[in-house]
């Protein structure tokens, strides 16, 4: 392996962020600061030591460099050639799942840090609260924990016992509804053949459908049925669909085995359909398989691994699909190619934390929504909207625009439009969650009162479909979300009334959020219960709700420290430290000595 040394100053830039990328480095010593634009100016994601890499990620999928490394003090490095790296991994195609995690863990460390910076941005804490603000976990998951030190790269790639270990993903394909199903569903099979990391196996039996039965009886009897039968083969996705009547195309469903507790954006749910020539050229092939990657959720950390490695280069080949897409699609097949490969890029993008991705995923939801009107699929029509304004939050959130995050609240109410609370219920109810957050973050720009109201009546729309029982989670979300708002009206309208409910709002929460299922969302909860509490005290001179905040901080960062995620050890340290000072100052003090008292 050709290795060439190089040495910088303290200050040099080693590479730019938007530089075409040709070489890997690795710190032989020294420090190196990884950096990235926003509007504020340069914000640092990490500060990487000796023995770590970086630069590889360009240097893998030929893009441009997406941060800035600078020399924090003398540096040497090994600079590593794009063909001695490639030539490097080739001899041991093992490490390189080992590489791509390492980047995946450090793509989650960015986006930590992007999510602490957009928080400080674009929220703050209650007005004059002086406490230090609680990163939340991102949505459809736990935030990762900030990872031990590693060793070299070099020294890694010759041990392998900590490499995660790969699975193949287990896909199903049932017997089509319409002429020729079985035929259809085989070829389904042999378009997913000998793909990596995947492999395809037809079902023998159709799924059960009562055409007596009302549409919903009928999906939710597919499900379960589909649920079974990944169960009883131990699969990961099963796709199923029809045959349109016309003959030349099939109309693609899929259903994951595990699914998530609050389903992220861009996932393919029940309703999301995936057109393809009946003929299935290459093309479509390749976008099959990354509709398939993208619709699988994963059940274990292997699964989770595959794909990881598979979705970015599946995605890069299915975009050949648009090249002169066949007349005999009609506008809405073709709406619904562009809203499953936005759905793919949207996956892969809070995967990969790269906002190229995520604009992409913009401008093909976009698409999708000039060929479909409203008028012809008004429910389809509206979800796209629902995924646009997801994604418009996303950006959002990690450029800290407001007007992207205003278009976004834009882009909910329209999507509002077309559905309904009777029937579209949990569609419906998603959408006034992300509608009453963007309208929370838009508060902050604007401090405009009247948003805080909207948000609120927005969170409390979506608990008329959410229940404890039938969604606890999402339940348990919206209520995170309203007492979050509650919290902050209170404060500005100096009313400790809100503030209460927001301290119920939040023990509410943390009945559903345990620390045993999902300890980083009941941290998450812990901080905003010790804000609340702490505005409380501090408004009522109430020493009860100061020591309630204090064990609420307390326990949020006791999660927080034995993770080792030191930047929310120090969120919450601080809070508490301002608890702790203003109960010092309320509390009654030792009373002087009176004048009749004697030394006797």
């Amino acid at each position: 392996m050709k290795k060439a040394r190089h040495s910088f100053d303290a200050g040099d830039v080693i590479f730019r962020e938007g530089e075409p990328s040709d070489t890997a480095f690795e710190i032989v010593s020294g420090n190196v600061e990884i950096s990235k634009r926003s509007d504020g100016g340069n914000f640092r994601l990490a500060v990487l030591s000796p023995g770590e890499m970086f630069g590889e990620m360009g240097v893998l999928d030929q893009g441009i460099r997406s941060a800035t490394a600078t020399a924090t003090g003398p540096v040497t490095v090994n600079v590593i050639s794009r063909k001695d790296f490639l030539a490097g991994v080739q001899e041991r195609p093992e490490i390189a799942l080992g590489i791509m995690s390492k980047m995946a863990e450090r793509l989650r460390d960015a986006d930590e840090q992007l999510a602490l910076g957009a928080l400080k941005t674009m929220t703050k804490a209650p007005l004059n609260s002086g406490l230090a603000l609680p990163v939340r976990p991102h949505k459809g998951g736990e935030t990762a924990p900030a990872p031990a030190r590693k060793k070299g790269f070099w020294n890694e790639l010759f041990t392998f016992k900590d490499l995660p270990k790969i699975e193949r993903i287990e896909v199903q394909v049932a017997p089509l509804a319409g002429d020729e199903g079985n035929k259809h569903a085989k070829a389904i099979v042999r378009a997913l053949a000998k793909r990596k990391g995947l492999r395809a196996r037809m079902l023998k039996k159709s799924l059960p459908i009562n055409p007596d039965d009302a549409p919903d009886a009928q999906q939710k009897s597919r499900e379960a049925a589909a649920r079974m039968a990944l169960a009883s083969t131990d699969s990961d996705l099963l796709i199923w669909g029809e045959v349109m009547a016309t003959g030349l195309t099939l109309h693609l469903k899929f259903i994951a085995f595990a699914t998530w507790k609050d389903a992220p954006p861009g996932s393919f749910t029940a309703g999301t359909i995936l057109p393809l020539p009946t003929d299935i050229p290459p093309a479509f092939a390749d976008f099959l398989h990354a509709g398939a990657l993208a619709a699988t959720v994963p059940k274990s950390e292997g699964v989770a691994a595959t794909l990881k490695r598979d979705r970015p280069l599946a995605l890069d080949s299915a975009r050949d699909v648009f090249d002169g897409l066949s007349k005999d699609l009609t506008n809405r097949e073709k709406a619904w190619l562009r809203a499953c490969y936005a759905n793919a890029l949207t996956t892969v993008a809070f995967q990969r934390g790269d906002i190229g991705l995520f604009e992409g995923a913009r401008d093909a939801y976009r698409e999708s929504l000039v060929i479909l009107t409203e008028d012809e699929a008004p429910y389809e029509w509206a979800i796209f909207q629902k995924h646009l304004g997801a994604v418009l939050q996303a950006i959002a959130e990690r450029t800290h625009n407001k007007d992207i995050l205003g278009e976004a609240a834009d882009t909910y109410r329209t999507a509002l439009k077309g559905l309904s609370q009777t029937d579209h219920p949990f569609e419906w109810a998603a959408v006034q969650n992300r509608l009453g957050e963007a309208l929370y973050r838009l508060d902050f720009e604007s401090g405009d009162t009247e948003m805080l109201k909207y948000a609120i009546g927005a969170f409390q729309s979506s608990l008329q479909v959410y229940t404890r029982t039938k969604t606890p989670m999402r339940w348990a979300e919206a209520m995170d979300n309203l007492a979050q708002v509650t919290q902050v009206l209170g404060e500005q309208l100096k009313n400790s009334e809100a503030l209460e409910k927001a301290t119920q709002a939040c023990r509410a929460a943390l009945e559903v959020r345990t620390k045993a299922e999902v300890p980083l969302l009941w941290a998450a909860t812990q901080n905003n219960l010790g804000s609340a509490l702490f505005l409380l005290g501090k408004m009522t001179k109430g020493v009860g709700h100061l020591q309630g905040a204090a064990e609420a901080f307390d326990l949020a960062g006791g999660v927080y420290r034995a993770r080792g995620m030191e930047k929310m050890v120090a969120v919450t340290d601080k809070n508490l430290e301002h608890v702790n000072q203003l109960l010092a100052h309320l509390q009654p003090k030792d009373l002087p000595p009176m004048d009749w008292e004697s030394d006797e």
